[in-house]
């Protein structure tokens, strides 16, 4: 099916939507969303100047895409671990290696994130040979209330701490592995596939979860769509030791669609959504070794919890 085609009565819409709790640092869903044919909801960065339906279609049907998708989770519940660490951190070393511990018991059911926020992940001065490098997400300010918005959010109370698929507050990495596995034979209440499209001569991802309902529930939901990198070797303080050639893996670079995500539409068991961002990559960023991830989660705050979840490498394994 040629785009063009595929695009064929589109209806431009400009997103609106703003956080009643904690302010979102990111606003949300900047940019220009599309109603696709097919039902296919498109919402690329502002950057990119599309003005109607006709720019965006052509933008994406006159350059090349690698693809790749994300695993079938039909019938399983994947689960996010959002990790807060940093750089200068003693111990969160031990975090990283319980999470590639984690990795190798539950396969692809968990999707790891880490989030470099906090004193630990200030970068020093211009002026130092380590610890130069900034890991944090920063927010409009330019500060790291990114960070420190999720940081409040989950009560970081120390380094490292994470979060499983958003339930209650954050846990010490010793108590990980049982969270993960009260969760783990959950059938799951959405399934959510994901397709990445990348065009290396831009670095521009287009990436896309189609979402269909399997189970009733009368909770609310939005989705988040973060973008990650892996085997960054930079410094790391880990126990005494400077290191200087630390891999850095699963390490937060992008919240693509702000900081609490975009508000799904009411789930009814059957029914589907399927939405794509388009968006930038940074050039220093490694494409080779990073991922998409995406994840479902109950809109109150009060509540926080991941209920579905993808992830999906941009360029093909």
């Amino acid at each position: 099916m040629k785009i063009n085609t595929f695009f064929s009565g589109l209806t431009l819409a400009i997103l609106f939507i703003g956080c009643d709790k904690i302010s979102d640092p990111i606003p949300r869903d900047l940019g220009t969303s599309i109603n696709a044919g097919g039902g296919v909801e498109i919402i690329a960065e502002p950057e990119f100047g599309f003005t109607d339906s006709a720019s965006i279609a052509q933008f994406i049907d006159t350059n090349t895409w690698k693809t790749s998708n994300g695993a079938d989770n039909s019938t399983r519940r994947f689960i996010v671990l959002e990790e807060f660490t940093g750089h200068k951190c003693t111990s969160c070393p031990k975090g990283t290696r319980e999470i590639v511990r984690l990795q190798g018991v539950f396969g692809e059911q968990l999707i790891p994130v880490g989030i470099h926020a906090g004193q630990f992940a200030r970068p020093n001065g211009p002026g130092s040979f380590m610890y130069t490098t900034d890991f944090r997400i920063k927010g409009e300010g330019g500060n790291d209330d990114v960070g420190k918005a999720y940081s409040d959010l989950f009560v970081v109370d120390g380094y490292p701490r994470g979060v499983v698929s958003r339930i209650g507050r954050v846990e010490p990495e010793t108590a990980w592995e049982s969270s993960i596995q009260n969760l783990l034979a959950d059938l799951p209440l959405a399934k959510m596939g994901m397709t990445n499209f990348y065009d290396s001569i831009n670095n521009v991802v287009r990436s896309q979860v189609d979402i269909e309902w399997l189970l009733p529930t009368t909770e609310q939901y939005s989705l988040q769509f973060y973008a990650i990198e892996g085997k960054i070797i930079d410094w790391q303080l880990d126990g005494a030791f400077d290191n200087p050639n630390y891999e850095h893996k699963f390490v937060l670079r992008k919240i693509v669609n702000g900081v609490f995500g975009k508000t799904l539409e009411t789930p009814v068991v059957g029914s589907e959504q399927k939405i794509q961002y388009i968006f930038n990559l940074d050039d220093n960023w490694e494409t080779k070794n990073m991922e998409i991830v995406a994840f479902i989660f109950n809109r109150d705050q009060a509540i926080n919890e991941t209920i579905q979840a993808n992830s999906a490498f941009i360029l093909q394994k």
